[in-house]
């Protein structure tokens, strides 16, 4: 009776609580999805990368942390999808930003550079180097400018 109990209070506890999420660091590129290998040649050629960090929730990966030679933070998440790039030394590449942001960097702020890109399934982020971040819903609006 004791081990049944036991045995029903452990399965409710797994479905209960979140599984940790665990991480696996690793220098090997081969590790990463052929689109996030792709995506980095492309876009940050002269860089190598640096460590690749790999998240894994319930046992499947769930994102890449890569980190560049250059400083540069790029996200993925489990199919090569970039979510997040982050340049500390440079300005995010012209061909990762969207047309309709370049426009209103153009009219707003025209000396203004982009150093990191964050998107998700609705908005997409777009911090500046003169410290504002703009918040584009996915039909290209601005809908928030913070400082």
């Amino acid at each position: 009776m004791k081990r049944n109990i036991l045995i029903l209070f452990s399965v409710f506890a797994s479905l209960c609580f979140p599984a940790r999420a665990d991480g696996i660091v690793t220098f090997d590129s081969k590790q990463l999805p052929s689109k996030a290998r792709i995506f980095l040649m492309e876009h940050f050629p002269e860089a190598q990368i640096s460590h690749i960090k790999i998240e894994k929730e319930f046992l499947r990966v769930s994102k890449y942390e890569v980190l560049l030679t250059n400083r540069t933070e790029v996200e993925f998440d489990r199919d090569g999808e970039w979510l997040e790039v982050e340049c500390d030394r440079m300005q995010v590449p012209e061909a990762l930003i969207p047309a309709y942001v370049s426009e209103y960097l153009g009219k707003y702020f025209p000396d203004a550079w982009v150093v990191k890109l964050e998107r998700d399934r609705r908005e997409l982020e777009v911090d500046l180097d003169n410290d504002l971040s703009l918040t584009f819903n996915h039909k290209g609006k601005l809908v928030d400018i913070d400082d």
